[in-house]
């Protein structure tokens, strides 16, 4: 086995789990929640450099894999492992039914895994996260039906982000604490699998291969969906999602402003280098502080002044051609700090004179454009 960068036992809060890649999500446990639990943290120097793989490349030979037993010094009480940059190819030698009744988080970050032993995790009853995040991972098999047929109905946080899944695995429905999925960058080419899912506060799909929002109508308690750098042209089955927060649809192909009618807790909606030709179809969503319309083809600023509690909004690199319409729809919303319109003809024909005229309309405001 290689020399460990980090091998440690402590009964401090261990790192967050993307602490040493940038790219990770931020640990969202709450503040002191771990500082009682026993965690052990192993972290090897990288080997792939963070490269993830073509299609042409994901069955191509696992090099510098060392599968021995990671573990072999910490207690069998450990409530938490994170076994970053580890090079292990397959979970048997790691004995995880040494910590059964105690391990709550399992963290195996950037490794080579591929395949999941359906009972790899059959002993673990009382398990809350599994984090998988950056391997090689094409299906998870029945690893998760032993979940559900072992009681572990407690896992509320499940990351397989960054592997080579082509579909969303099945029978998630019977984990019944799920709060937070992420399968970002993945190749799922549709949404299913997720009936029953009535527990769902979080769900990240970004960086697929998708072209429809679908079947989702079960996720009545979702407040996140990421669904950005797909390839979705049309806003649509969102009518079931009346506890959505925060829409991201960034990078896709959408082409017009719909289908947001019963969303009417929106907090924040992200739809940036999208086709978006009209601003229009927010009648509903009073709620929003954060519009992102960047990068699209508007052509004018308007149907925005009954959103009087916007704090953000982003419109900079579409096609406004003046600025004759900021008083009558934004100048009323006086929660407004924050505006970016650079990139338009209402700037690069008028640099000198730009600023002075928004600021001039909107007194409110504290900050246009990144200054």
């Amino acid at each position: 086995m290689a020399s460990p960068e980090t091998l440690e036992v402590s009964k401090s809060n261990p790192p967050p789990s993307g602490a040493s890649d940038p790219e990770a999500q931020e640990s969202r446990d709450p503040e002191g929640s771990r500082k009682t639990n026993q965690s052990a943290r192993v972290v090897l120097p990288s080997v792939n450099g963070g490269d993830h793989e073509t299609d042409e490349e994901e069955d191509g030979p696992e090099e510098n894999l060392d599968d021995g037993d990671f573990l072999s010094d910490f207690p069998d009480e450990t409530e938490e492992l994170e076994l970053l940059h580890s090079r292990i190819g397959s979970l048997a030698g790691l004995r995880l039914s040494r910590f059964a009744g105690h391990l709550k988080k399992l963290c195996l970050r950037q490794n080579f895994i591929s395949h999941l032993d359906p009972e790899v995790f059959h002993q673990l009853t009382k398990l809350e996260e599994l984090d998988l995040y950056d391997n090689k991972i094409k299906g998870v098999g029945e690893a998760l039906d032993n979940l559900y047929l072992t009681h572990m109905d407690d896992i509320s946080v499940l990351d397989l982000s960054f592997n080579l899944l082509r579909s969303v695995p099945d029978r998630l429905e019977f984990l019944t604490s799920l709060d937070t999925i992420y399968f970002v960058q993945n190749k799922i080419s549709k949404i299913s699998g997720f009936t029953s899912c009535c527990t769902l506060r979080s769900l990240e799909l970004g960086g697929n291969r998708l072209r429809r929002i679908e079947n989702l109508d079960d996720l009545v308690n979702l407040e996140e969906l990421w669904l950005g750098k797909n390839k979705i042209a049309k806003l649509e089955g969102l009518e079931n999602l009346k506890k959505l927060k925060m829409l991201s649809l960034q990078s896709n192909r959408i082409t017009k402003l719909e289908g947001l009618q019963e969303l009417r807790d929106l907090d924040q909606l992200y739809l940036s280098h999208n086709g978006i030709k009209r601003l229009e179809g927010l009648e509903n969503n009073v709620q929003l502080t954060t519009l992102d319309v960047g990068s699209n083809f508007i052509p004018a600023i308007e149907n925005l002044s009954h959103l009087t509690k916007l704090e953000e909004l982003w419109m900079n690199g579409n096609q406004i051609p003046a600025l004759n319409a900021l008083e009558s729809e934004l100048k009323p919303i006086s929660t407004l700090q924050t505006l970016y319109l650079e990139a338009n003809p209402c700037q690069t024909n008028d640099i000198t004179g730009y600023r002075r005229k928004i600021m001039l309309a909107l007194p409110q405001l504290k900050q246009i454009d990144a200054l």
